[in-house]
């Protein structure tokens, strides 16, 4: 009790102390105001002497004016010349050139020559007579005519292929070799990332990084090959690189020695395939012009959904006992070649679905249904002898695999792409089927029956 009353006593004069301090005293405003209108009125004062920045001129304009001039550089003003000398309109036509490389002064300013620079970039090598722009420039930066110091005058001073047809194909090199993405190589380097240079440097730097890595397929790991796969992905196989050089890459991995002896590397590539608009599943009509310059990327890419496809649906759909993994099995054998399954779907029953949800399959399965029935289907496109034939095979036993001529399946109001199936009506029509593979054993086993009757319609694992 002593110790509080003593405490509050403390209190009491700390508080006696402030109010009589200089903090517990009003503050005048008055002079603190005055000295802050002197600032105001000076800046307002400095304001009304300040210029408005002019417009930029109109590059079109500023060339039909020179035109009339009779193309006198000396008879424009230093706007005008700094107009033509950094739009891509007009910084690379050959009349402006050849005038710049008559008489240089006007590059020798560090403003027009950066942005002649950043036209030729933009067009690289696209432009009327390139080489006579590569030497002017070489001149520039060789002569030490701009007197400026900067990083990116030094680093283009150091690296005149940049100015060649080589910049593409070397600039890819820097890309892999520093293993930095596109964007910050072209920062580094004072290069516009959206220019035909940048461009052209990406396609090659993707397309060497993938061939790279097939190459040292023998001697690369499966942990470093999907860590160099991730980087690819990450910084080269970006929305900026075109969807033509982005299916050369991907088609180049995807037939690949190393994706087909990994299959964590494999299932890397078709999550990267059918989440990219650039591809897409290939059994999709829309997605099917993707694959139309890399047929042997998707003949692969279709084997390889297929065979995972196929153990999924025995794997979670068929009951687990030795008839039904000698079904797996023959069908297997079929879906390993690449290009010997040309499409397939998978359709599951109502049952069935609450198994499809609960897999964690590696590949999103997309499938259609089936009503009628409780058994699922998977349906398998094959060409035979000038004739596709469409083979179902279903999830429980004691169902026949059945076997159409395409045409035929499909021209009753349905496609193997349809969202439902009817089990009896469109599965399983014995009246329109071409045959049918009863999985019973007799003198020989029903695989060797299965296989003989598959190849008299030109259909072989």
């Amino acid at each position: 009790m002593i110790q509080i009353r003593q405490g509050l006593e403390r209190l009491t004069a700390d508080l006696t102390e402030l109010r009589e301090s200089m903090m517990c005293r009003p503050v005048d405003p008055t002079p603190y105001l005055k000295q802050l209108d002197k600032v105001v009125g000076a800046l307002e004062a400095k304001s009304n002497k300040v210029s408005l920045p002019k417009p930029p001129l109109d590059a079109d304009e500023v060339w039909a004016h020179w035109r009339l001039l009779s193309f006198d550089l000396s008879k424009l003003d230093a706007r005008q010349i700094r107009t033509l000398c950094v739009s891509p309109k007009t910084a690379m036509k050959a009349r402006l050139v050849g005038a710049l490389g008559n008489t240089q002064d006007p590059l020798k300013r560090w403003i027009n020559f950066f942005g002649f620079v950043q036209a030729y970039f933009g067009q690289w090598r696209t432009m009327e007579n390139p080489e006579s722009v590569e030497k002017l420039i070489h001149n520039m930066l060789s002569l030490g005519k701009i007197s400026r110091k900067s990083k990116t005058l030094d680093l283009w001073r150091k690296s005149l292929f940049f100015f060649s047809e080589e910049a593409s194909r070397r600039f890819g090199k820097i890309i892999l070799k520093n293993h930095k993405s596109v964007q910050e190589s072209c920062a580094e380097y004072g290069i516009d990332p959206s220019s035909t240079l940048a461009s052209a440097a990406h396609e090659y730097a993707a397309e060497a990084a993938a061939e790279e890595l097939v190459q040292r397929d023998s001697l690369t790991g499966q942990e470093l090959a999907l860590k160099e796969l991730q980087w690819i992905s990450n910084h080269l196989l970006t929305s900026a690189l075109s969807p033509d050089a982005y299916r050369r890459v991907m088609s180049k991995l995807i037939t690949s020695r190393m994706a087909d002896g990994m299959p964590p590397l494999r299932s890397a590539l078709v999550n990267l395939v059918l989440d990219d608009e650039r591809l897409g599943d290939p059994r999709l009509a829309y997605c099917a012009p993707n694959w139309r310059k890399i047929p042997d990327a998707r003949g692969r890419l279709l084997a390889w959904l297929a065979k995972e496809m196929l153990q999924l649906f025995f794997n979670t759909l068929v009951p687990r006992d030795d008839a039904n993994r000698r079904r797996a099995e023959f069908w297997l054998e079929y879906a390993k070649k690449p290009g010997k399954i040309k499409d397939f779907q998978v359709a599951v029953s109502a049952d069935d679905r609450p198994k499809i949800r609960a897999t964690r399959a590696e590949t999103e399965l997309r499938y259609s249904s089936v009503t009628g029935g409780k058994t699922s289907a998977f349906l398998m496109i094959f060409e035979g002898y000038g004739t596709e034939y469409v083979v179902i095979e279903f999830s429980e036993t004691n169902n026949a695999a059945y076997i159409y001529q395409r045409k035929t399946f499909e021209g009753r109001q349905i496609t193997i792409r349809s969202s439902s199936f009817h089990l009896n009506d469109n599965l399983k029509d014995r009246k329109t089927a071409t045959g049918r593979i009863l999985h019973v054993d007799g003198i020989e086993s029903w695989e060797t029956n299965a296989r003989r009757q598959l190849a008299e319609l030109g259909i072989r694992p």
